[in-house]
C-alpha cells in the first residue's frame, strides 16, 4: 500500500520537526506553512469531498475520511510535540529570569547593608 510508504516517513518527519528548537525564524516559518497547508487541505476536503476520496483511492485507503483522520493525526502529533518544546523553552527562560532577579535583589540587599 502506498499509504504506508507515505505515513511512516511523514510520522517521523512530524516528530523530528516538532521537537526542534522553536526560537529560530525557520521554525516560525515552518509553523506558519503547516498551518496554512492544514487550512487549505481542510477547505479543499470540505469543498470537494470526491477529491479526497479520489486521493484516498490513489494511495490505497478505503475511505476519504480515513485519509483525513491520518492527516489530522499527523498534524496533532506535530502540534503536541512543538507545544511541548515551546513550553520547555519558555520554562528555561523563566528560570534564567528568576535567577537574574534573585541575584539583583541579593546585590541590592548587600549594597543597602553596606550603607547602613
Amino acid at each position: 500500500m502506498i499509504i504506508k510508504a507515505l505515513l511512516i516517513p511523514a510520522l517521523l518527519m512530524a516528530v523530528v520537526f516538532s521537537l526542534r528548537a522553536r526560537a529560530s525564524l525557520r521554525g516560525q516559518a515552518r509553523r506558519k506553512v503547516i498551518a496554512v497547508l492544514t487550512v487549505l487541505a481542510g477547505a479543499t476536503a470540505v469543498a470537494f469531498p470526491t477529491l479526497l476520496q479520489d486521493v484516498a483511492d490513489a494511495v490505497g485507503v478505503t475511505r476519504g475520511t480515513d485519509l483525513l483522520t491520518y492527516g489530522l493525526a499527523l498534524v496533532i502529533l506535530y502540534l503536541v510535540g512543538s507545544t511541548s518544546v515551546r513550553f520547555r523553552e519558555q520554562e528555561s527562560r523563566f528560570v534564567r529570569l528568576a535567577r537574574q532577579v534573585a541575584l539583583a535583589e541579593a546585590e541590592a540587599r548587600l549594597a543597602s547593608a553596606r550603607q547602613a
